[in-house]
């Protein structure tokens, strides 16, 4: 159920966005998501289907979603260390520690709307 709260708050920010820019028909929806985001371990059909779901009768109807993971900023508490990582499960590449997700970015961001021509 998570995921399709998630996805509903993802399709308010692409009507509030397609407002701006008047009648386009969306294709598709990209989302960057952070590498240490607990979305990333959901299967793609499942966050397709969620998206799918919150996006009946809006402007985002129809449209794919895409997901692109990026590189985290993340804090290890062995060695004090400041490392990037591209996963949730990656130790820290200075001391072989636990990374802890460092709070400074947001998990997902509205990348980018791809309309159809």
């Amino acid at each position: 159920m998570h995921e399709f709260q998630l996805m509903t708050q993802v399709v308010k920010a692409v009507e509030t966005k397609l407002l701006e820019t008047g009648e386009v028909r969306l294709s598709t929806v990209r989302l960057k998501v952070s590498a240490l985001s607990h979305l990333l371990t959901h299967d793609h059909f499942v966050l397709q289907t969620a998206f799918a779901a919150a996006s009946r009768g809006t402007k985002a109807e129809g449209a794919t979603l895409e997901i692109i993971s990026v590189p985290a900023n993340a804090w290890c508490p062995g060695c004090n260390h400041s490392i990037m990582v591209t996963g949730a499960d990656q130790a820290c590449s200075v001391c072989g520690g636990a990374a802890m997700a460092e709070s400074t970015e947001p998990e997902v961001v509205l990348h980018e709307l791809v309309v159809a021509e």
